[in-house]
């Protein structure tokens, strides 16, 4: 009988000793689960911290590229608007000589064949220009729009035109051509530049002159001209003549 409450009392310590196990266990995986809970949220705040330093960084770069474009851009201008010299202005005035020597001025381009319309009307005959697109190009290479026009479309004077576009050819009406004397010489010319601003100089072109007289004398021809800045290159204000 004794030996029967013996074993008894020995397998209820055994089941209450199991519980506590268990229950220490249960308590084990709790804390388990907490601590893997707090180390993911750690890394979550590490990825989104990792994240926003990245699109800042990112942001940075595109900024500077941004800022390294604009002075790329302002550079640019700045040395366009500085390119203007001696030889950028000799090539105007070459191309201003030939225009007051040979095309306007004292002279004008030839013109061959039968009339084209009315009586007056001819096809100019130069292999200078193909047609009057590269006429008119030319033109506007050399001066600004406001000269350019007025050159193309109201010379030799206001409501009249010397050259004319018929069917894309170079045509001219010849009751506005004839060669005028002109005395200057430009040959040797010397250029002087007064001064210089972002988008507009301003020279002297110093030729010489000799007009008829019993004893010609020879003197020399300054005249002040001016170049501006339009649409990314350099052109003449006014005829230099």
């Amino acid at each position: 009988m004794k030996k029967k409450i013996f074993l008894a009392a020995l397998a209820a310590v055994m089941l209450c000793g199991c519980k506590e196990i268990n229950t220490g266990s249960e308590d084990y995986n709790v804390i388990d689960t907490s601590a893997s809970e707090t180390q993911i949220t750690e890394k979550n705040n590490e990825s989104a911290a990792d994240t926003t330093v990245s699109e800042m960084q990112a942001t940075e770069q595109s900024n500077e590229s941004n800022d390294d474009t604009a002075d790329s851009e302002t550079q640019l201008l700045e040395e366009s608007n500085a390119d203007i010299d001696e030889a950028v202005i000799r090539e105007l005035l070459d191309g201003n000589f030939f225009c007051m020597s040979s095309i306007f001025g004292s002279g004008n381009l030839g013109y061959t064949g039968e009339p084209v319309q009315g009586d007056n009307i001819y096809r100019v005959a130069s292999d200078i220009f193909a047609d009057y697109a590269e006429f008119e190009n030319y033109v506007s290479s050399i001066y600004c729009a406001a000269e350019a026009d007025r050159l193309m479309y109201n010379y030799p004077y206001e409501g009249s035109q010397m050259y004319l576009d018929i069917d894309g050819e170079l045509c001219i009406d010849i009751n506005l051509a004839g060669a005028k004397g002109y005395y200057a010489d430009w040959s040797d010319c010397k250029i002087i530049i007064n001064s210089v601003s972002d988008d507009r100089c301003e020279f002297t072109a110093v030729g010489s002159i000799e007009e008829p007289a019993e004893v010609p004398v020879k003197e020399e021809y300054p005249v002040d001209g001016a170049a501006v800045l339009e649409n990314g290159k350099w052109v003449l204000e006014k005829t230099i003549y």
